[in-house]
């Protein structure tokens, strides 16, 4: 009996130490597959990142002479504008030539903030005063009054939007910086209107 039992003892512990030994050779070798996946996640992370950091990013064409021309004569137009339109508002005589007055005022004064914005961005001086001209129109409206400040507004404003008008379509076909043409194409569509409404009361 007892020499039977010794072979049963011993192969208990060959099946041990075979078991014990399994645990441990998966153990090791899954340590260096786990590394070695690790590794070669980092190595294709490292890969991508350069690439991606490496890509250009999108730059808007710098301001060519046409769009820096086009920003300073709608600059001089709002601030001219806004003069003759507080004007308007206080010495119209009828009330047409009031509402258009504060039309300019409201949308030149909007549309001047924006030009000033992207001047102010794309690093183009603009005039701080309305040109001689328009300030000599400014100064005409200031000296008139009743029925005959009603016309010289109306035709001195028509005359202003129709050539602003013919400046601002210029710019948003030839224009060069995508800031300044997308603004061109916000001043074009307000310039419209108010001319269309000057023509309207005008007629009127």
């Amino acid at each position: 009996m007892q020499g039977s039992a010794a072979p049963r003892r011993l192969l208990s512990v060959l099946e041990t130490y075979h078991y014990v030994i399994g645990i441990l050779m998966r153990t090791c070798l899954s340590l260096p597959l786990a590394a070695a996946t690790l590794a070669l996640f980092t190595g294709c992370a490292a890969d991508v990142a350069p690439n991606t950091a490496a890509l250009p990013a999108r730059t808007d064409t710098q301001p060519s002479e046409q769009d820096k021309e086009w920003m300073r004569t709608i600059h001089q137009g709002n601030l001219s504008e806004v003069q003759a339109g507080r004007l308007a508002m206080g010495k119209g005589a009828t009330k047409q030539v009031k509402a258009v007055g504060k039309l300019l005022v409201d949308d030149h004064t909007a549309l001047g903030s924006k030009v000033t914005q992207a001047a102010t961005q794309l690093g183009i001086e603009l005039p701080t005063s309305p040109s001689k001209a328009q300030r000599a129109e400014v100064k005409r409206l200031r000296d008139s009054s009743g029925r005959d400040f009603d016309e010289d507004f109306l035709s001195g404003m028509i005359k202003a939007h129709r050539e602003a008008l013919a400046a601002t379509k210029t710019e948003v076909s030839k224009g060069a910086n995508q800031t300044v043409k997308t603004l061109a194409q916000t001043a074009q569509q307000s310039l419209q209107h108010h001319l269309d409404a000057l023509e309207k009361a005008q007629e009127s």
